[in-house]
């Protein structure tokens, strides 16, 4: 896999999968801009990424700042692939029947009509190249009290879908992670350690670690052959 000459942007690459398929995207050859809510956050994943310090472009953006993502993208004179890795994930949200409405509203407005501004922005700067959502594995296997999170996710999916066939012949593929140990996690308090020590009970006997789900994001960015699809990374959760 080799992405030598190609712009990569990866929206909410300040930590976690998107930091990581942003430093898998340099070592490949990338130049690639990463954006995210937080200046101080943006400047701290910069400074980890010092394998390419020239080849790198940080941006402060809000998916759901419709003039926001205008902005990044106006800073773009061609883009090849843009990686969108998931949005907010709030706790007290996640369960439809007792969650705070005001979180899920804000939960769907990024991870639904974010994507929307992101790709009305990019397909213009794009000839082919690739879209890469983020899906999950509660789009086909949801845990009580998640029904929000699995709607969210299974959303995606059929996003990815629909809009591999508007968008064509950019292809538009989704990675459809499983229990991964994440900053994300850091939400859920003291919860966390026993959280990403569940992933014991999985067939590969862990939790998946970002740099694996970077892997799988730019094998969908660089096979030319692969649309359409929603990639399960999951260490076999889907299957136990």
């Amino acid at each position: 896999m080799r992405l030598d000459g190609n712009r990569v942007v990866v929206i909410g690459g300040s930590s976690g999968i998107g930091l990581e398929t942003a430093r898998l995207a340099l070592s490949l050859g990338a130049s690639v801009t990463i954006a995210g809510r937080s200046e101080d956050r943006l400047s701290r994943a910069a400074a980890t990424l010092k394998n390419a310090p020239d080849r790198l472009r940080t941006v402060v953006a809000d998916m759901a700042d419709g003039q926001s993502i205008q902005s990044l993208f106006s800073g773009e004179s061609l883009v090849d692939h843009v990686f969108i890795p998931g949005g907010d994930f709030r706790p007290e949200s996640a369960d439809l029947l007792t969650g705070d409405i005001a979180g899920m509203r804000s939960v769907l407005e990024v991870r639904l009509l974010g994507v929307a501004h992101v790709v009305r922005q990019a397909r213009s700067l794009m000839k082919n190249g690739s879209i890469v959502l983020m899906s999950g594995l509660y789009a086909t296997r949801p845990a009580t009290g998640g029904a929000m999170v699995a709607a969210a996710v299974a959303a995606v999916a059929g996003m990815t879908r629909a809009l591999d066939l508007d968008l064509a012949p950019i292809r538009v593929n989704a990675v459809a992670p499983g229990l991964i140990d994440t900053p994300l996690w850091d939400t859920f308090g003291p919860q966390r350690e026993a959280i990403v020590a569940s992933g014991s009970k999985l067939p590969v006997g862990r939790a998946g670690r970002p740099e694996e789900i970077a892997e799988a994001v730019v094998f969908l960015m660089t096979n030319g052959f692969v649309t359409g699809a929603v990639l399960p990374v999951d260490g076999g959760g889907s299957l136990v």
